[in-house]
């Protein structure tokens, strides 16, 4: 008799979880979406914006865009999670489906379980991209930036628009481009040298590779070149069939971005690769304490929405995020001790979740 009477209870607590999990799974995911194509499109906007100004190649964007993917999810998903829970569970006290659950048996601890079982697995997520997928595409994207994005100024052109290049000191137009052949048309290039200015008119040109040094060199054909002082008299005109104008860039300077550094091989001794490490490890545990600092917020005031928590909410994870920020600032300049790393500000914002969920379940 014994085991009919609890068979009831479980299966429904069972159905329970599945419903909150459900209901918080849904809403995160939402969330979630919202946030990452509005942080993507704000971010490709400024790839296109780029490639179109010329400073890398239009086939490069789109694996820009994918070396950034890891980093966003890494910073949307824990927000995406607390903005889920303030709302899902806010949405439980507002039309008293919390007070029906505890009714029927659903303690505090026993939701905070329930609430873990979607937390978890986002925390275990963004813990697997910030201590390895991250860094990793970090540094492919730096090396992307540095080394392949143009590969000489032909690459860059644009049909109808100007580039700049050659350390501001050079402004080239091509009216026509075909990559294929590596040929221009309708080009203009304007340089200045100390105080002389040299601008070329040509009807076409043709990238080749000089075959003894490597370097390469636009041919322009059928043009007039022009020469002097800005403002002064007696430039030099000269009118050419063929002229070879180099257009080498120059080469890319290394960057030692430990964002980029693989985990295992950052020392706890430098403060910046120490730095480095902190902030790695804070946002998996990030993820779990917001949860559930979410959890203590999301009952709202009686006679308040199901919303009325969502600003003070956000206002608490951002002072979490900052202070995080700072102390790891604060980390790679020397200020703080390397021992003590982040965790006083874990500590802190774990008192804080704790208290909020006493405060919220007391009665």
């Amino acid at each position: 008799m014994a085991k009919e009477r609890t068979r009831p209870r479980a299966s429904t607590r069972f159905v329970a979880a599945r419903y909150v999990a459900r209901e918080l799974l849904l809403v995160f995911l939402a969330v979630f979406v919202l946030l990452l194509v509005v942080g993507l499109s704000a971010r490709f906007i400024g790839f296109v914006q780029g490639a179109a100004a010329g400073r890398f190649t239009a086939e490069a964007l789109w694996l820009l865009v994918a070396f950034r993917v890891p980093e966003f999810v890494q910073v949307t998903a824990p927000f995406a999670l607390f903005i889920a829970i303030l709302l899902t569970f806010g949405r439980l006290h507002a039309e008293h489906e919390y007070a029906v659950l505890a009714g029927a048996g659903a303690t505090p601890g026993r939701m905070i379980g329930w609430l873990f079982a979607v937390s978890v697995p986002v925390a275990v997520l963004v813990g697997l991209l910030s201590l390895s997928m991250t860094p990793e595409a970090r540094r492919l994207y730096a090396e992307l930036s540095l080394e392949q994005l143009v590969d000489s100024e032909l690459d860059a052109f644009v049909p109808g628009a100007f580039h700049i290049g050659s350390n501001s000191r050079r402004v080239t137009y091509a009216q026509a481009v075909d990559r294929d052949a590596n040929r221009l048309g309708g080009v203009f290039m304007a340089e200045r040298r100390g105080a002389v200015g040299v601008a070329v008119f040509a009807e076409a040109g043709q990238q080749y590779r000089f075959p003894e040094t490597g370097s390469r060199f636009l041919e322009l054909v059928n043009g007039v070149r022009y020469e002097g002082r800005p403002g002064e008299a007696g430039y030099r005109v000269t009118e050419f069939a063929r002229l070879g104008q180099r257009i080498d860039r120059q080469a890319p300077v290394p960057m030692a971005d430990v964002r980029g550094f693989d985990t295992l091989a950052l020392s706890l001794d430098a403060p910046e690769e120490a730095a480095e490490l902190n902030g790695r490890i804070a946002w998996p545990l990030m993820s779990l304490i917001a949860a559930l600092a979410a959890f203590g917020m999301a009952r709202p005031p009686p006679r308040a929405g199901r919303f009325a928590r969502t600003l003070p909410g956000v206002g608490l994870f951002v002072a979490y995020y900052l202070a995080l920020v700072f102390a790891q600032e604060g980390l790679a300049e020397g200020m703080l001790p390397l021992a003590v790393g982040l965790w006083p500000i874990h500590g802190i914002m774990l008192a804080i979740a704790i208290w909020l969920v006493t405060r919220s379940n007391r009665g």
